[in-house]
């Protein structure tokens, strides 16, 4: 805005504090207007000290960047190889996207192509910001409670009170390779004995110091020693550290000190929190019934408190593997489908007596495994806890969803059946070892009876 020449404003650090997610940053005098976000911030050397993120509106002059230290942060997990997998990519903050531009990347309408004997490979997805695994930290400057849980006994003049840790569900069932065939390990025993065990933070723990950081009363810590009289929440510790750290944790536990060595990781929210910059939506459509997984973005987009509200239990929730919440998002409307029009965020609890996982299983069963004349997906009704156990059901002749496949798609405009993420290797393989043209292989992947022909599901 303003002109074409390159724009560049100058002004002095205000404050150094944290956002609303514990992440740290520098308020700026400097303007920073529509467009400016992602520029860089350079000291009076020259030096890049940041990334211009975002303004206060109506406000004088109230702008906020990227320290450099995050920023290295996120570069140097990228020049590591590290990379977040489908269902981490929008748990939490961070994510950091970067495209190899020397990579060739092709694509049809539904799926890339093969180069190289392997799917084309899509820009990195970094992982996310760490966090303490923990529900929240409770000030101590009440001497009562500092009394009961024995800090005065042992002379302790900081922490602050664990009100409680993220609980991550035990997956009995967990294999050295995913749900949506990506060949991830699984978490291991010792992993989850650190997330649900011992070695982490529980409720009513006191932490007292962070790799020796102490923590006064009121959560902060010193900002740098140089500048002894600032003060910033102690979780800035934390966050500006890359995923996989170890951190030594001194804490006052049933009135005992000891000290727990953590590895750090970021969200792994059932529900993901946001949606990525320019993604492609998950999703899946058969037979009109468009199934995509659960996400924050998209029950905000329904603009319904009612509908918040039924699937809030689900938000903060972690997951221990590659698990999705998968939802009927609705029902494009066609002779194939009728008595189910009007359907939308329900549950879905399993297909012809297959429980999916994620949306990666899901397209498998409707590709791989359906040989019946019917599909049968059942559900239950949005989050409801009150009907956990009712059972509703949508079933339609399998013959006739393919038959409809192409107008519905066509109707609503819809290039291809199921999105590029919700392709599983499995799939990918299983086409590849197919006995038919590769034309027809090239072909098949932006339809369900494409697919189910070349892997010999019938039309």
């Amino acid at each position: 805005m303003g002109g074409k020449q390159i724009s560049v404003t100058r002004g002095v650090i205000s404050r150094i504090d944290v956002d609303t997610l514990n992440v740290l940053r520098i308020q700026i005098d400097a303007a920073i207007n529509p467009g400016n976000s992602g520029g860089p911030v350079f000291d009076e050397q020259g030096q890049v000290v940041g990334v211009s993120t975002s303004v206060i509106r109506n406000a004088s002059n109230i702008g906020y960047i990227i320290p450099g230290k995050v920023v290295h942060m996120f570069l140097q997990m990228c020049a590591d190889g590290m990379e977040a997998s489908i269902e981490d990519r929008f748990c939490g903050l961070g994510s950091l996207v970067v495209r190899d531009e020397g990579r060739d990347l092709i694509r049809t309408s539904s799926v890339a192509q093969v180069v190289g004997g392997n799917l084309a490979e899509e820009p990195k997805h970094v992982p996310g910001i760490t966090n303490l695994a923990i529900l929240g930290a409770q000030n101590l400057e009440s001497k009562a409670l500092r009394r009961h849980l024995g800090l005065d006994e042992l002379d302790l003049t900081g922490g602050v009170r664990i009100v409680g840790g993220r609980l991550v569900k035990d997956d009995t069932n967990a294999t050295t390779n995913d749900g949506g065939g990506n060949g991830e390990i699984s978490p291991t025993t010792k992993e989850k004995q650190q997330l649900n065990g011992s070695d982490r933070l529980q409720c009513n723990d006191v932490l007292l110091a962070v790799n020796d950081t102490p923590i006064g009363y009121d959560g902060t810590i010193q900002l740098s020693p140089t500048r002894p009289d600032e003060r910033i929440n102690f979780r800035v510790l934390v966050t500006c550290q890359r995923v996989g750290t170890k951190m030594m944790l001194d804490v006052l536990r049933d009135k005992k000190r000891q000290q727990l060595e953590v590895t750090l990781d970021s969200s792994r929210f059932l529900v993901p929190q946001y949606d990525d910059f320019d993604a492609y939506p998950l999703y899946a459509v058969c037979g009109g019934c468009v199934f995509s997984p659960l996400t924050l973005p998209l029950i905000n987009e329904k603009k319904s408190t009612n509908k918040a509200l039924a699937f809030s239990s689900y938000f903060k929730q972690q997951r221990s593997g590659h698990e999705q919440i998968i939802v009927l998002s609705k029902v494009l409307n066609d002779e194939v489908n009728v008595g189910y029009h009007g359907w939308t965020n329900m549950l879905l609890k399993s297909v012809n007596g297959y429980t999916c996982q994620n949306i990666q299983e899901l397209v498998d069963v409707l590709t791989m495994k359906i040989q019946g004349e019917t599909v049968e997906f059942h559900f239950q009704n949005s989050g409801n806890l009150s009907e956990v156990e009712a059972d509703w059901v949508i079933c339609m002749n399998m013959q006739e969803v393919i038959q409809s496949e192409s107008r519905i798609l066509s109707r609503h405009m819809i290039a291809g059946w199921c999105s590029i993420d919700a392709i599983s290797r499995e799939l990918y393989s299983a086409v590849e070892k197919a006995d038919c043209p590769l034309v027809e292989k090239n072909t098949c992947w932006s339809t369900m009876r494409g697919l189910r022909k070349v892997l010999g599901g019938g039309d």
